[in-house]
């Protein structure tokens, strides 16, 4: 047995033309040039890096389509999306959500939609750093639970 690796490509090619005929169905190019595809935006790299949990299971999503899928027209691809996301409904809805996930975070796309690229605060806000009298609102509210960083804590 050889230690060669003979890739560390999380698909072969023809499981990446399939990917990105998958993605493109999903969110196709728009007509007036200003909306990428989702292809455009790579999916695929975005599902690698934050996602490697699901990242395992492409092969399988993209295996579940035959050979000429990704040079299919639309409709057919279409259809074939449907049949899938009926008979695998949770891969489908975790391709869907990582496959938005990295679309909404594109810069052409949120110029696209008409919001600026970038974290939306603090825009013109300006907050001096140290300056916790931002959170007095929040100190004067009356007991009970207030949620901080996720987690629940318990005020008094």
């Amino acid at each position: 047995m050889s230690d060669f690796i003979a890739t560390d490509s999380l698909l072969n090619e023809a499981q990446k033309a399939k990917f990105d005929a998958l993605v493109d169905t999903l969110v196709p190019a728009g007509e007036n040039a200003l909306m990428p595809s989702a292809s455009e935006v790579n999916v695929l790299a975005y599902i690698v890096d934050s996602a490697p949990d699901f990242a395992p299971q492409l092969a399988a999503i993209v295996d579940s389509f035959d050979n000429e899928f990704a040079s299919s027209e639309e409709d057919r691809r279409v259809q074939l999306v449907q049949v899938f996301e009926q008979a695998q409904p949770e891969l489908f809805s975790g391709l869907l959500f990582h496959t938005y996930a990295r679309y909404y975070q594109d810069a052409r796309v949120l110029e696209g939609i008409g919001l600026a690229a970038g974290p939306p605060f603090p825009r013109g806000n300006t907050v001096e750093a140290g300056d916790l009298s931002l959170l007095d609102p929040v100190m004067e509210k009356s007991h009970g639970y207030r949620k901080v960083a996720g987690i629940r804590v318990l005020t008094n």
